[in-house]
């Protein structure tokens, strides 16, 4: 499931985890993403922030997502895995 919508997971240099999504699948997967948290600011439906479990998020309508207080790749991956199941 998870790779069907991300592209690659990197650890960034401020220590933020980042997601690429798939162009392919980009729509869907920011579709899923905003269903699923909190949305705090949607800055003219270009940058979204808001939480998850705790989490706080960075969504461009780009296709980048940007995790904060996530501690390594395999956190992020299985948040990813759970704003991505049905």
């Amino acid at each position: 499931m998870l790779q069907e919508y991300v592209g690659r997971i990197y650890k960034a240099c401020g220590g933020e985890i980042v997601a690429i999504l798939k162009y392919s699948k980009q729509k869907e997967a920011v579709k899923k993403i905003l269903e699923k948290c909190n949305v705090e600011r949607s800055i003219s439906g270009a940058l979204t922030t808001g939480t998850y479990k705790g989490k706080e998020f960075s969504l461009s309508m780009t296709g980048q997502l940007i995790l904060k207080g996530v501690e390594d790749e395999s956190e992020a991956e299985e948040i990813l895995k759970e704003l991505f199941r049905q």
